[in-house]
């Protein structure tokens, strides 16, 4: 075999192990939320809680894998997720609270500019 088809083999290796591994060690994206808009302050307590309610999966996934592995006992285990599932509960509750308001506030600014268009049609 000559050193240009033995250069070529470990190009091409390398360049294949690279895009293995490339999923690996960007780890998981974080899914952009994608729900209503309001406020700037209500934006941001919306990108907290779901950064937040992330972060519990991804620990709950963790604690799954470390229990799957022999690293925990059947209490801690059992104790931490479901201190793990009931704090993912209230963010979701929290994050479904103030997308509710969001609507809402979405839904009265609605109204205010059609009844604001039907008074201005009205008076032309």
């Amino acid at each position: 075999m000559s050193a240009s088809m033995i250069v070529i083999a470990v190009v091409f290796g390398a360049i294949t192990g690279i895009a293995a591994l490339l999923p690996l060690v960007q780890g998981e994206p974080e899914p952009v939320h994608q729900g209503p808009r309001g406020t700037a302050h209500q934006n941001r307590a919306m990108e907290t809680l779901n950064a937040e309610k992330w972060r519990v999966l991804r620990s709950l996934r963790d604690l799954d894998f470390d229990y799957d592995m022999g690293k925990l006992t059947d209490d801690v285990y059992t104790a931490q997720r479901i201190d793990l599932i009931r704090l993912g509960a209230a963010i979701v509750q929290r994050l479904d609270a103030l997308e509710g308001d969001v609507l809402a506030q979405q839904a009265r600014i609605e109204a205010a500019v059609a009844a604001f268009r039907q008074q201005s049609h009205k008076s032309a």
